[in-house]
């Protein structure tokens, strides 16, 4: 498989974010990376802005933005056609990536998503990622973004041995029973 060689020197991203802390942190791994323009938006208004007049490479978005979320700021931008940043990579980043969250965001067409803390060396490779290799772009009825796709089905078409479905009993110390005291050896 080939490697291509990314120039992050080249690449141009959005940061939105909220906290203000946290757009510098993002900035500071980013020219770290070599970047050099970085624009940044506290909010989704502010983001729509930039994303509808100015070109980007990526885009690194909160899941918590105020009034819309970042679910809300990609669905709103890959199904409107007039959008020229429509099939931008989008990373998002949330502190809490709960099951409903997951599901939210797969549906608004982002391509990947990253939990906070996040790493450098985590937020490197995603954005490589999308970059280097990017899934291709799908536009449904339902559904608008790179595609989705898996190796192994989620849930197995086979159904489980009954071995499988039997939970063994969990003793604690005092409750383990002793195969010695049952067959009267110890008594």
């Amino acid at each position: 498989m080939n490697n291509p060689n990314i120039d992050f020197s080249q690449l141009r991203i959005l940061v939105v974010e909220n906290h203000e802390l946290m757009r510098h942190l993002l900035g500071e791994m980013l020219r770290g990376f070599g970047v050099r323009e970085i624009k940044y938006a506290h909010d989704v208004p502010r983001a729509i802005e930039h994303i509808y007049s100015e070109h980007f490479d990526a885009v690194i978005l909160d899941f918590f933005l105020g009034e819309l979320d970042g679910a809300d700021f990609a669905r709103h931008i890959r199904h409107d056609e007039d959008c020229r940043n429509r099939e931008v990579p989008i990373l998002l980043i949330t502190g809490m990536p709960d099951h409903h969250k997951v599901l939210k965001v797969v549906d608004a067409g982002i391509n990947s998503m990253l939990a906070k803390p996040i790493a450098a060396k985590d937020l490197y490779h995603r954005i490589y990622a999308m970059i280097a290799t990017p899934k291709p772009f799908i536009i449904t009825n339902d559904y608008v973004g790179p595609m989705r796709s898996r190796k192994k089905p989620l849930i197995s078409k086979r159904p489980r041995p009954a071995a499988f479905s039997v939970r063994k009993r969990r003793y604690t110390r005092s409750e383990r029973p002793n195969p010695a005291l049952e067959d009267g050896i110890l008594a």
